[in-house]
C-alpha cells in the first residue's frame, strides 16, 4: 500500500466513525432525514418499478407465458420449464 492508499483508508474510518457519533446522538434526527430522503425518491422509484416495457418485448413475455414458460422480467427472456 502506498501512503496514499494509507491516507484515504484513514479519512474514510474516521469519516464513518464521526458518522456513527453523530447518529449516536441523535437518531431520531437521522432516521427522520432518512425517511424524508425516502419520501422525496418514492415518486422517481415507483415511476421506475412502473414503467412499461416497449410492445417487442411485451409480445415475447406474452408468447411466453402462452406457451407455459416463465418470463424473467430482469434479464428480458424467456424461462422454459
Amino acid at each position: 500500500m502506498t501512503w496514499l492508499e494509507i491516507a484515504l483508508l484513514v479519512c474514510a474510518l474516521a469519516g464513518l466513525t464521526a458518522g456513527a457519533f453523530l447518529v449516536a446522538q441523535r437518531p431520531s434526527f437521522w432516521f427522520g432525514i432518512g425517511a424524508a430522503m425516502f419520501k422525496a425518491g418514492l415518486p422517481v422509484l415507483a415511476k421506475y418499478v412502473a414503467k412499461r416495457n416497449p410492445p417487442e418485448i411485451e409480445a415475447k413475455m406474452h408468447e411466453c407465458v402462452r406457451r407455459g414458460g416463465t418470463w424473467d422480467n430482469f434479464n428480458k427472456k424467456c424461462r422454459d420449464r
